[in-house]
């Protein structure tokens, strides 16, 4: 027992030696990238700490609205409070010895790094009920290879994805308890509704573990009672927290596909609820008993959907117009198919899906040899969900990459193993090391097929000194831009946008594309309409190719070949700089 303490004792230093490893690459990339005090490059953390700053300044914590996005008085989000927290306390924490803008500052620094150690934790929690300290080891190694550096937990990454990534770690390692103790099916239930809460992207990985659970629990019955009427029960108690304390009492009743409301909040309360009862009082009946009452769970739910919500059964890209679906929505590039990418797609492909595919493989082999087949079943379903996901819409492939790790971890332990018997290769599990990084992955795929990286942020260089010297001279009042600098005018300016990438703001989305594809000529009429100030022409946005293909005599291709009509005022000279914004005021018809 000595020898065995021994070993699982140098496993964890091993493994708390990467770790640690992994916690610094972010921490050391965030200062090189000079992201220290600063929101993060995607539009998603910008917006985010406009939120913030917005709850900071007085605004209600039940308020969602962005009174400064779109016309008619702003747009409701879809974004729950729950992210917020973390910063929030983190500022309050900071302001009792700093300036409250520092505060801020230190917070949103401090805080994405932090949070990944709950994804660390969770592989851990996951290694200690599946495996041993070879395999703590080993998921640690991978880990490396799959979250060093990782875009996600950099400094000024604040929105909801790191948070995502980590309730997915931990509620997917309590879920790996062969025992079903109450414990860790607590923790998976609090996992899983806070999910929910947080953002609809979790939501099919939710349902198949939600799944997975009931239908463990119909098939072994008494012997996992206790941990699945646990499960159901803190299901439901947690999500009805959730529900009741970031949602207005004014919309109580109403239905959101896109957010947490009273058709997702029913659904899960329904769902947890009922196979907590199951659990209670048919565990000591046959299977047949227990597959009924999950089917009268099932279709409860299903009434409810049927009932109550049938629109979020489609697809949630049906409330948006064929304009706003093929021009805007299909311009977002963490929206688009995994194989709709452009610029450097192959070697991004091979980068994204790698890892996805090996932890699916692997598992589908574990379940033909019936090596774990509880294990293998969890993981092949999660992965086959999320390869489809990434189909889909591209930016699932970070949760497929992160669910891939214990299953690749998985075969390099047995690889090592079998390595260590006689006549076994010593070296096997370097392969399987090798096909779980993402990066090798890409390599050979750059080097056959060579191709020129997307050009991503390009409408940074928009806001140049110049530029936010031109925002800064004039009276706060609505702009028209492209949509992904309307976020940082948010943030940098008093201003107002007409749009960014919000598909809730639909009134000003489809006003903007209307604006960019009219002729010149008929644009001020529209802007006057929706009270717009000003305009900026950002050159290196993405949106202007687009309209100089599809509408090359509309106002935005006429402005990007260099065309100002004369309703359009300079607010102070041109800057000489190529990639900065034009500013101008729109001069009102006479």
């Amino acid at each position: 027992m000595t020898s065995t303490s021994s070993k699982f004792g140098s496993a964890r230093l091993w493994a708390g030696l990467l770790a640690g490893v992994i916690f610094l690459s972010v921490v050391v990339l965030s200062v090189l990238k000079q992201q220290l005090g600063r929101p993060g490059p995607d539009g998603d953390d910008i917006m985010r700490l406009v939120q913030v700053r917005d709850l900071l300044a007085g605004q209600g914590w039940f308020d969602l609205h962005q009174y400064r996005l779109g016309p008619d008085g702003g747009t409701l989000m879809h974004w729950s409070r729950i992210p917020d927290i973390p910063t929030l306390f983190l500022t309050s924490l900071f302001d009792f010895f700093l300036p409250s803008e520092t505060a801020l500052a230190w917070a949103i620094t401090i805080w994405p790094p932090i949070s990944l150690l709950i994804v660390l934790g969770g592989l851990a929690l996951a290694v200690r009920n599946i495996g041993d300290g070879k395999l703590l080891v080993f998921t640690f190694i991978v880990a490396l290879f799959i979250l060093f550096g990782h875009f996600r937990f950099l400094s000024g990454a604040i929105d909801h994805h790191n948070l995502q990534l980590g309730f997915l770690a931990v509620a997917v390692g309590a879920s790996l308890d062969r025992l079903v103790s109450p414990r860790n099916m607590i923790l998976s239930a609090v996992m899983l509704a806070l999910s929910v809460a947080v953002g609809i992207e979790l939501y099919p990985f939710v349902a198949v573990l939600c799944a997975f659970h009931a239908v463990d629990w119909a098939l072994r019955g008494a012997e996992v009672r206790n941990g699945t009427l646990a499960f159901g029960a803190a299901l439901a108690a947690v999500i009805a927290v959730c529900f009741f304390g970031t949602v207005p009492q004014a919309a109580w009743g109403q239905v959101y596909c896109d957010a947490l409301s009273s058709i997702s909040f029913l659904a899960l309360a329904i769902g947890g609820g009922g196979l907590g009862l199951c659990a209670a009082f048919l565990s000591g009946y046959g299977r047949l008993i227990r597959f009924a009452g999950l089917a009268a769970i099932g279709a409860a739910c299903a009434g409810l959907f049927l009932l109550q919500g049938p629109q979020c059964l489609g697809s949630p890209l049906d409330i948006l117009t064929p304009d706003m679906r093929d021009i805007w929505f299909g311009s977002i590039i963490e929206a688009r198919p995994m194989f709709a990418q452009q610029g450097g797609r192959w070697p991004f492909v091979a980068y994204a899906m790698g890892p996805s595919l090996v932890g699916f493989g692997v598992s589908i082999a574990g379940l033909l040899r019936r090596r774990d087949v509880r294990t293998d079943l969890m993981f092949a379903l999660l992965l086959a969900l999320g390869l489809v996901l990434m189909l889909y819409q591209t930016r699932f492939y970070v949760f497929g990459s992160l669910l891939a790790i214990i299953p690749c971890a998985v075969w390099a332990r047995d690889a090592y193993i079998a390595g260590r018997k006689e006549g076994g290769r010593r070296t096997g599990y370097l392969l399987p090391l090798a096909l779980s990084s993402p990066t090798l992955w890409a390599l050979p795929v750059m080097l056959v097929l060579p191709s020129s990286a997307p050009v991503i942020g390009g409408e940074q260089s928009c806001l140049s000194d110049e530029t936010r010297a031109a925002l800064d001279s004039v009276p706060p009042g609505m702009i028209l831009s492209d949509a992904n600098t309307g976020a940082a005018l948010l943030e940098m300016t008093p201003h107002s946008v007409m749009y960014a990438n919000y598909h809730r703001d639909i009134a000003g989305i489809s006003a903007s594309l209307e604006a960019f594809g009219l002729p010149p000529d008929k644009v001020p009429a529209l802007l006057a309409e929706n009270q717009v100030d000003y305009v900026l022409f950002c050159p290196n946005a993405g949106q202007n190719s687009t309209f100089q293909q599809l509408q090359p005599d509309g106002f935005l291709a006429r402005l990007a070949a260099g065309e100002v009509p004369d309703w359009l005022q300079p607010v102070k000279p041109l800057p000489e700089d190529e990639a900065s914004g034009r500013f101008y005021r729109v001069v009102p018809e006479n």
